[in-house]
């Protein structure tokens, strides 16, 4: 099709397609098949015939109220006006150019309600006569087509047939979405939709006449992006899935602030998953706000308040009082409305807590932690010294790596990344403060600092609280870690905590690591070959202090907590490592009542699950009990999958594109997230929907895109002409 179809000549079209002859076999076996939609109309024709009979009689005065209701009951299309008939549905499509192009042409006076039994005739001769004008309009060509493309209509057989025909036509638009696609789930500009249409122009491929700018390409993403939400709110609300919200605030490039809005959820009654649901601008930052915003989004998305009410059953935030304030929190709010919500702290930032926690009760650790970020600006803020950092690496053979900051607002992860890195070029370091304090070149000031820089490295006591901290970083590092997995669950987070604080406790008599190797050193004084040099000016960390405090506030952040305890603890029923060994075949169906009816669970079907997992424990959860199975693993740990979502956005809005709104932010995040790699990229759905209310790849009708003007163009150009 080289031009879009107008509403007014859909119906024509599909007249071209179904043969008049197929409609038309058998008027009456139609009509039987659509006795809802007839006696529908028909109480509708006779509720008005009795609010007019009140009035004044409309039907014609040849005929009683009886014979009125007896007749609008057997032809439903028939209507009166000032005591004349008409036609209905003639009516409806009065205007419809189509019958005429297919010389079908509806009576006027049926349509115009001016058909009446003639004057200055008997009562019998009128009653012949409407009745066979009745009949005759019943059974002809023009009626029975009107008839039949209404049928059609009403049940969007149109529509889809037009999807249809103009998905084969338009098989240009396919590629128009596929390099929309490709700009949404690499993080490319739009202007580069042009610029990619033009490189496949060139390579010989047929590209249409439009849907080449970047405004096409943004209306086309947003088309992907909101199909897209269709089918994935529509499969959860489908299977019934239970499923948890998580939020974060962050700000973009451009001083917006947005709320990120995931989900998990089971999807087709698999494992669940994080789906990224939307970004929202926030107006502020109020709780009620937030509130309000929230459970606006989640009903634009298609999840209305009777859906949430019976699956939402967890809420995950950062430990922000404006989110989880016990009196006015954004958490005690949505209780308020959905009560089946299991509010939860991401284990994540409560790690962060915990050790900030610890760098409080040990004063020690800020020295250690002021040299490190000493080291942190020395190098980062000097590309000279950074030069000669890593000259010296090269001749030392020691692999050259960027020192970061320590225990600072990021997670714990960077910090350990920091010190290994100080543990990793201490040769390097020492040689670099030894050359840059006798360097004649520099100020006797800046050699004094660099003197005291190497006074410090290398003392045994920095070294011992170096190791000291390598060794409780690398520890917290890896539980951080396993926090963040995707696969983590409520259960696996218990473990993994009292995994980790009983390591941590173990390297007060047995030495981690680090340590050891620091231990090795005390009577030869050296330390990968550096001469070590005491400074009794060096306050040390006490050792047995910190790690004292270091699990004390893991378990009080982590673990010790009343609200959180019942329903965690009656989660375990599903760990069968902590089964006992000569275990009872009703064990722990206390646990499960209380769970399924906390939210709202199929109690029977749970119980003879956990029954039957007990008869046989080698049966998987998931093959007897997929709806319990799936509900435990629904409840996330932590909000790493909503940093994540803001490391992807601030990739996408940078400082070059520091102009996009927070919708076409959120749509590229929403491909770019969710949808599948372009090679497994079916466009066939998403371009019959854009085809309904848009134009194809083919429509001549439009101002074609002009390519930008290349600067100093004219003066390149005999230039060009020789390359």
């Amino acid at each position: 099709m080289s031009e879009k179809r107008s509403k007014s000549t859909l119906h024509s079209y599909f007249q071209k397609k179904v043969k008049l002859n197929d409609n038309h076999q058998s008027h009456q076996s139609s009509v039987k098949s659509t006795e809802s939609w007839e006696t529908k109309s028909s109480n509708d024709l006779l509720t008005i015939s009795d609010h007019h009979s009140q009035v004044e009689q409309v039907w014609p005065p040849e005929w009683s109220e009886g014979n009125w209701r007896e007749k609008v009951a057997k032809y439903p299309w028939l209507v009166s006006r000032n005591r004349k008939l008409g036609c209905r549905v003639c009516k409806e499509f009065a205007d419809f150019n189509s019958f005429k192009s297919y010389n079908i042409v509806l009576a006027k006076e049926w349509i115009s309600s001016q058909v009446d039994g003639g004057e200055n005739l008997k009562k019998e001769t009128r009653l012949a006569l409407l009745r066979n004008k009745i009949k005759k309009h019943n059974s002809s060509e023009a009626h029975k087509t009107a008839f039949n493309v209404s049928m059609e209509k009403s049940s969007d057989r149109l529509s889809n047939l037009f999807e249809e025909t103009s998905y084969k036509i338009d098989k240009t638009t396919h590629l128009i979405f596929r390099t929309a696609y490709y700009i949404a789930k690499n993080n490319r500009p739009f202007d580069d939709h042009y610029k990619l249409l033009e490189l496949q122009k060139i390579n010989g491929l047929q590209i249409g006449n439009t849907l080449h700018s970047r405004f096409s390409c943004t209306n086309i993403i947003d088309n992907i992006s909101l199909k897209m939400k269709q089918k994935i709110i529509s499969n959860i609300i489908e299977t019934g899935a239970k499923l948890s919200v998580l939020i974060d605030e962050s700000t973009t490039i451009s001083t917006l602030c947005g709320m990120v809005v995931y989900i998990r959820a089971a999807i087709s009654c698999n494992d669940p998953i994080f789906i990224f649901l939307d970004l929202i601008e926030l107006t502020n930052q109020s709780a009620e706000n937030i509130v309000n915003q929230l459970v606006t989004c989640l009903h634009d998305n298609g999840l209305d308040d009777s859906y949430l009410k019976e699956k939402w059953v967890s809420f995950v935030s950062d430990g922000a009082s404006v989110l989880l304030g016990k009196k006015n929190g954004v958490a005690k709010r949505l209780k308020d409305i959905y009560p089946l919500i299991f509010s939860w702290h991401c284990l994540n930032h409560r790690l962060e807590l915990a050790v900030n926690d610890s760098i409080k009760d040990v004063g020690a650790t800020n020295h250690f932690k002021s040299f490190i970020d000493g080291l942190y600006v020395l190098y980062n803020a000097s590309p000279k010294n950074q030069k000669e950092l890593k000259d010296n690496c090269n001749d030392l053979d020691v692999l050259f790596l960027k020192v970061g900051r320590v225990l600072d607002v990021r997670w714990v992860a960077s910090s350990w990344k920091a010190v290994n890195v100080v543990w990793k070029m201490f040769p390097a370091l020492c040689k670099h403060f030894s050359e840059a304090s006798e360097d004649t070149q520099r100020d006797s000031k800046a050699r004094r600092k660099y003197h005291g820089l190497k006074s410090r490295l290398v003392s045994p006591e920095f070294v011992t609280d170096l190791a000291l901290m390598c060794d409780c970083l690398q520890e917290l590092t890896i539980l951080s870690k396993q926090l963040q997995d995707r696969s983590t669950t409520l259960i696996n987070s218990q473990k993994h905590i009292n995994r980790t604080i009983r390591v941590l406790d173990s390297f007060k008599n047995v030495p981690g690591e680090h340590m050891s190797e620091v231990l090795k050193i005390e009577d030869t004084m050296k330390f990968k070959n550096i001469q070590l040099v005491t400074n009794t000016k060096i306050i040390r960390i006490n050792q047995s202090q910190f790690l004292t405090s270091l699990i004390n506030n893991l378990k009080s952040r982590l673990l010790e907590n009343e609200q959180d305890d019942m329903i965690i603890q009656d989660m375990q029923i599903m760990d069968i490592t902590n089964w006992p060994e000569n275990i009872d075949i009703r064990f722990g169906e206390t646990d499960v009542k209380r769970l399924c009816k906390r939210f709202m669970l199929n109690q029977e079907n749970a119980i003879n699950g956990i029954r039957q997992l007990i008869h046989d424990p080698k049966v998987l959860p998931k093959d007897i009990m997929p709806e319990f199975d799936n509900f435990y693993e629904t409840f996330p740990v932590s909000t790493a999958e909503c940093e994540r979502g803001f490391s992807l956005m601030n990739n996408i809005c940078t400082k070059l594109r520091a102009r996009l709104t927070m919708k076409n932010i959120s749509n590229l995040m929403f491909v770019n997230i969710n949808g599948p790699p372009l090679e497994k990229w079916d466009p066939k759905d998403y371009v019959k929907s854009w085809m309904v209310n848009h134009r194809s790849a083919e429509d001549t009708r439009t101002k074609l895109c002009r390519p930008a003007i290349i600067a100093n163009s004219e003066n390149k150009s005999n230039l060009w002409k020789i390359l």
